[in-house]
């Protein structure tokens, strides 16, 4: 079978080229189409394209065409060949399987309600609708005989059942139409929607409530019900609209960088959006720790986008692992520009986490603000806690804060931890060595502190001959 050294698991649904018995009896010089219906040891039951079944050797299949593998159930929607006259027509027509059948067959209630028994394989595409689905279909025009519509239009699955199926149309009118009526599926609903999930959606707009054109940002209330879901929208407008209508989920979690619309003075939604960090949320709303130092708890549906995925970029943190953090900066406690090293002491709630930088400052910082992890905790923290003069918990013992002298010892800058800390921060009458010149001035650009005791940069030099 099939010639050339090699064999082939054929099944039932199978597309071939085959010999047949001519008019004697006997193999035919020529081959032909046709599509397998069933087996036995020796024989193979052919369904040719010109109507012919008949019984023949394995070995008298030439080749394989296509190999079928669509799964069908009573119910499906198919894409299938149908019998004109006694062969396969060339085109395919829209039907509802009717049942599964022994020896490779199918019957089809078609669109013109005539019913056929063919081969399985004759069937081209399957299309199983579930709620949520989009769909362009036919619908029942307004004449009270409820005939099928010469045009089609746009909807929304609500439920599925054995022949019918249940839409309600992009201008409000719900319907159930026969399946044969669904000429297309635009879009399969593959979302999964939760209570309190964050999603762009379609709204009901004028007095029918038909399909808005556009989308807006809503909270999930409830559970799919009947194809349909309740919606919180950003005006705090709630609607029960169809599945269909959600377009796409709008997913952060806690730690995440998050661009979002902030209370203003009168606590009403801000025109402009702000960045910020996710510390957690709730059903309806998601606390935030915006750049600017301010902390607010604000609408879910207020969060526009998300700019970092943090839980992507850093992994699960754990205490006494060395990372590289921003910090809370002097009186306004806002996000540094740059960032430091500090070692985790505790990961705390509210996606917060304490962190004791190299001056030995301890802050509670959002998790969100740490932007690597530069060792695990692996024992190597005793050797970093004397360099930096950190606590070592093994033993409770303190080191003495760094000096000027002791930042002088460095080897390279602590924050683009490249260049040689040659550059000189003044504040008072004391001065830190441990970041590069174009570092340092970049610090006293921004109107940041120190990053060795945190006092306000007077002024910036080069260490002579650096």
């Amino acid at each position: 079978m099939f010639g050339g050294g090699y064999k082939q698991v054929l099944r039932a649904g199978d597309r071939v080229r085959a010999h047949f018995q001519n008019r004697y009896g006997q193999k035919s010089s020529a081959t032909d189409v046709g599509t397998l219906l069933q087996f036995t040891t020796a024989e193979v039951e052919i369904h040719f394209d010109d109507g012919a079944i008949q019984c023949v050797s394995k070995t008298w299949i030439a080749e394989r065409l296509s190999a079928w593998d669509l799964d069908l159930a009573p119910g499906d929607i198919v894409y299938a060949h149908y019998a004109s006259g006694k062969g396969r027509t060339v085109n395919t027509d829209l039907g509802i399987v009717v049942a599964v059948l022994d020896g490779g067959r199918v019957r089809i209630r078609f669109q013109d309600q005539i019913m056929q028994t063919i081969p399985m394989g004759w069937v081209d595409q399957v299309m199983r609708l579930e709620p949520g689905d989009r769909v362009n279909a036919f619908f029942k025009v307004n004449d009270g005989r409820g005939a099928k519509s010469v045009k089609t239009d746009m909807g929304s699955v609500l439920a599925v059942a054995k022949e019918d199926v249940y839409i309600v149309f992009d201008d409000n009118v719900e319907q159930n139409v026969p399946k044969t009526w669904v000429c297309h599926r635009a879009r399969p609903w593959n979302l999964a929607v939760e209570v309190g999930s964050v999603a762009d959606v379609h709204f009901e707009v004028g007095e029918d409530g038909r399909r808005s054109t556009s989308t807006d940002i809503g909270i999930v209330l409830s559970e799919p019900a009947d194809g349909r879901v309740a919606v919180q929208f950003q005006d705090t407008i709630q609607q029960t609209v169809p599945l269909g209508w959600i377009v796409r989920l709008r997913e952060w979690h806690v730690g995440d960088r998050v661009q979002a619309h902030f209370k203003t003075g009168g606590g009403d939604k801000s025109t402009d959006t702000d960045v910020a960090t996710v510390m957690s949320s709730s059903l309806l709303e998601v606390e935030l720790y915006f750049d600017d130092g301010i902390q607010q708890s604000v609408s879910k549906a207020w969060v526009t986008e998300r700019i970092r995925n943090w839980m992507a970029e850093v992994s699960e943190l754990a205490p006494g692992d060395v990372v590289i953090a921003h910090f809370k900066r002097p009186g306004n406690h806002c996000r540094s520009v740059q960032t430091d090293r500090g070692i985790v002491l505790a990961i705390l709630p509210r996606g917060e986490v304490s962190v004791t930088f190299q001056d030995d400052i301890t802050q509670v910082i959002p998790k969100g603000w740490i932007q690597a992890i530069a060792t695990r905790w692996s024992g190597q923290r005793d050797e970093f806690a004397k360099d930096k003069g950190e606590i070592v918990p093994e033993t409770g013992k303190r080191s003495q804060r760094p000096t000027a002298a002791s930042s002088r010892n460095l080897d390279e800058c602590i924050i683009c931890m490249d260049a040689k800390p040659n550059g000189v921060i003044v504040h008072g009458e004391t001065c830190h060595q441990s970041t590069c010149f174009a570092c340092a001035k970049r610090l006293q650009r921004a109107g940041d502190p120190c990053p060795i005791c945190r006092e306000l940069i007077d002024t910036v030099c080069r260490m002579h001959g650096d």
